[in-house]
């Protein structure tokens, strides 16, 4: 049998009207296309992104790399200055193949950033602290106190400058589940 009639009997038996299942807690992964910034995000924001490897079922191809994909911000929360982090949820709401998009089900991906909460109380204590001993040395008991307030305040606004918000630069892989199965033609 030659290559192009293999090629054409396996193309019938993949017809257009043929249906594959994608089984629930199949993983994947996407990648963004786009910044995302959690100043700047709400929940329920849409954003871009593509598979970054096919969806294979059997041996095939069923969801190519690069399809088109919509991911959307379920949960966004943004840490304080002085305590908590920044948290983004995010979920595949679509993905496109040809001319059809299919919406889907998705475990959440993910993103945040480390709390602050411990360093923030060392940052204002050392700057009590340090505040206290130079206005002791240079004025006294009197000279501590004024001393330790103005450490205080030095120390309260280095914490305040805190870290950078979470950002989510474009082509940050992403990984995934299929919550539900997905059928797709």
């Amino acid at each position: 049998m030659n290559l192009r009639l293999l090629l054409g009997i396996s193309l019938l038996g993949l017809g257009a009207s043929a249906q594959t299942t994608i089984p629930a807690g199949t993983p994947f992964r996407v990648r963004t296309t786009e910044f995302i910034d959690v100043d700047s995000t709400q929940a329920g924001a849409k954003f871009r992104g593509a598979l970054d490897d096919p969806v294979m079922i059997n041996g095939y191809a069923v969801l190519p790399r690069g399809a088109p994909v919509v991911l959307v911000a379920a949960k966004v929360e943004q840490g304080g200055r002085f305590k908590g982090s920044d948290l983004i949820e995010l979920k595949v709401d679509s993905i496109a193949v040809g001319n059809r998009s299919y919406d889907v089900v998705t475990s959440l991906s993910q993103s945040k950033t480390s709390g602050e909460g411990g360093k923030t109380a060392a940052k204002v204590g050392v700057g009590t602290g340090l505040g206290a001993i130079i206005g002791g040395l240079a004025g006294g008991g009197k000279g501590a106190g004024i001393g330790a307030l103005v450490g205080l305040a030095g120390g309260t606004a280095i914490a305040a400058s805190g870290q950078p918000h979470l950002k989510i630069p474009s082509e940050t892989r992403l990984d995934f589940q299929f919550v539900a199965a997905l059928a797709v033609r």
